[in-house]
């Protein structure tokens, strides 16, 4: 009753990728992630097609949906409801409603929240679609603050490889049919309040450079003053040193980077990092 473990190590804080192709092993991950945001006491939002078929199919894999469809604890919707509430794709009234979700959650007591998208309506091109990478992109702001852990499942049968290959890009961590989430191989970005900033973890590198460029771009909203932490980077590439370089040349704020390896540290200098009186890099 477990399914296979592809999206285990997901917690609060993750928003992947997930390019699935195989029904069945569909069905039993979403039964798996949505049985662990029960058990701990995290809010779950399922949006996607067919929602009572997925509520069918919890049933049938032991999770209570009547228990927890009752109690608010689980919610399930359409993308009409939810991606499509105005009848067409708008990113910004989208990222409207998962901070009243937040909102909501947060002043009924839940941990967090689990939010699981089927993103398929995306397929069918309705108005507005074109700005789905950015959104995903964007999104990473509300994940960066640790409530949240959020699972966009694209069905690689209905989807462009080019054109899922750029929403990959916009998710720090990705999951296949046969390939679990690794934390220790994404990109985990999260907030930190003291210092103000952010902390990065795992590895910044092609694959999610623009989720790390959405994120890096609003770094200074509340404050000209910004910590990063990289410590616990066990890889950065050379786009993701550009985004750091450019970040702190922007003007808009000064940037500390600390915990730098020696490997960043020339990848850094590379990208102009030492004309960047904005940019104090520092060695772990």
């Amino acid at each position: 009753m477990g399914g296979p473990p592809l999206l285990d190590q997901v917690t609060l804080g993750d928003h992947v990728c997930w390019s699935v192709d195989d029904d069945v092993i569909r069905m039993e991950t979403i039964a798996g992630f949505v049985r662990t945001g029960l058990r701990n006491r995290e809010r779950v939002l399922y949006c996607g097609d067919d929602p009572a078929a997925v509520v069918e199919g919890l049933r049938q894999r032991g999770v209570d949906t009547g228990a927890a469809l009752g109690a608010g604890d689980l919610s399930v919707d359409t993308p009409e409801g939810s991606y499509l509430a105005s009848g067409a794709f708008d990113p910004h009234a989208t990222m409207l409603l998962w901070r009243s979700e937040v909102a909501r959650a947060r002043s009924a007591g839940y941990r967090g929240i689990r939010l699981l998208g089927d993103m398929s309506w995306a397929s069918r091109r309705f108005p507005g679609f074109e700005h789905l990478p950015w959104y995903e992109a964007q999104i990473n702001m509300i994940f960066a603050e640790g409530y949240v852990a959020g699972v966009c499942a694209y069905d690689r049968r209905r989807f462009d490889p080019l054109h899922l290959r750029r929403l990959l890009w916009a998710h720090p961590g990705a999951a296949g049919s046969e390939m679990p989430f690794d934390p220790d191989s994404s990109l985990r970005m999260r907030r930190v309040l003291d210092p103000w900033g952010l902390r990065l973890e795992g590895e910044a590198d092609l694959s999610n450079r623009d989720a790390l460029r959405a994120v890096a771009e609003h770094l200074f909203d509340d404050g000209p003053d910004v910590t990063i932490d990289v410590s616990e980077l066990r890889f950065a590439d050379i786009a993701a040193a550009r985004v750091l370089v450019a970040a702190a040349a922007s003007g808009a704020g000064r940037v500390r980077l600390t915990g730098c390896s020696p490997s960043l540290l020339r990848l850094l200098r590379f990208h102009g990092a030492d004309g960047v009186p904005a940019l104090v890099a520092e060695a772990r």
